[in-house]
């Protein structure tokens, strides 16, 4: 702006100085439209690797040993607030503690198809209620006896978050049709909070925080924890704390590391686990608390 006015000053024409007022204001309308044009793609899509000490899921270990764990994935959102995509996720075993036929390989494979819209909005709030339903396929890559009993199982989901600046609550039903019939539900808050925007490496540095606890039928329990010979009631399931460091590098790349706590809260299953010798089929001892935690890296576009 000054250099603006030092021109027109220096000209001395009226004619010159209405120029220049005309290039500070047009200036900024060419950026930000600019911008709008960048930000107008009809999808957001990214490629995700996780490493984590342990392969978690459900509030249930299923490996206490270092996993890896990428996925890809793609959100159409050229109908906003609607959105729909999908994504597949894989694991890899570094040891073979679940068993020797699992080290090595790309032992599971989900695929998953969603459709999800922001039903409500205030803008001024910073607050959202987005509903989001889809299907998952979960496949046994494992190349075994065992793998004949569980080549696949499926199931539909209705996922719920209400974002505020303060807390998200969140939660989720699913129910499987396949392998085994079953209902999960899972319910936690969140929130993200920046630490830090003026680096000089990187855009921003954040902290989350992460608590939910599951719930589901006696079916479902037995499938994610095992059968047992008391045989499950429905219930509670398990707990995890979990707390995220993300280094924004950049607009489409992060790394962060992750610090867990999980937790088997259903006694029942505990009491399971330590009559049946603290073993299953995974082959592992899950009647303890597992403190884990791992690496992530981010990259989209």
């Amino acid at each position: 702006m000054k250099k603006l006015l030092l021109t027109a000053l220096s000209v001395s024409i009226a004619g010159g100085l209405f120029a220049s007022q005309d290039a500070v204001k047009t200036t900024p309308e060419v950026e930000v439209a600019a911008e709008e044009e960048e930000s107008s793609l009809p999808f957001e899509a990214g490629f995700d690797v996780d490493i984590y000490t342990a392969y978690i899921y459900r509030n249930q270990a299923y490996n206490d040993r270092p996993v890896v764990q990428p996925c890809i994935w793609a959100d159409f959102t050229a109908l906003d607030p609607i959105y729909f995509g999908f994504y597949v996720w894989q694991n890899y075993d570094l040891t073979n503690r679940r068993r020797s036929d699992m080290r090595g390989e790309w032992n599971e494979t989900d695929y998953n198809v969603h459709i999800g819209a922001t039903v409500w909005s205030n803008e001024d709030e910073s607050m959202s209620l987005t509903l989001e339903a889809g299907h998952e396929w979960f496949v046994s890559n494992v190349k075994s006896e065992y793998s004949k009993d569980y080549a696949s199982a499926c199931e539909i989901y209705l996922n719920a978050e209400f974002e505020t600046p303060y807390i998200t609550p969140y939660g989720r039903i699913s129910r499987m049709y396949r392998y085994s019939d079953g209902t999960h539900y899972e319910a936690g808050l969140k929130h993200e909070m920046v630490l830090c925007e003026e680096m000089p490496f990187g855009e921003s540095l954040s902290l989350g925080i992460d608590w939910n606890v599951n719930f589901g039928s006696g079916k479902y329990l037995d499938y994610l924890y095992g059968e047992f010979e008391r045989g499950s009631k429905g219930g509670i399931g398990g707990t995890t704390l979990k707390f995220s460091l993300t280094w924004q590098i950049c607009e489409n790349f992060s790394l962060g590391g992750v610090l867990a706590y999980t937790s088997l809260l259903n006694e029942t299953i505990r009491g399971s686990y330590r009559d049946g010798g603290s073993d299953y089929y995974w082959g592992s001892h899950y009647d303890s608390d597992i403190v884990w935690g791992g690496v992530q890296a981010k990259l989209s576009f």
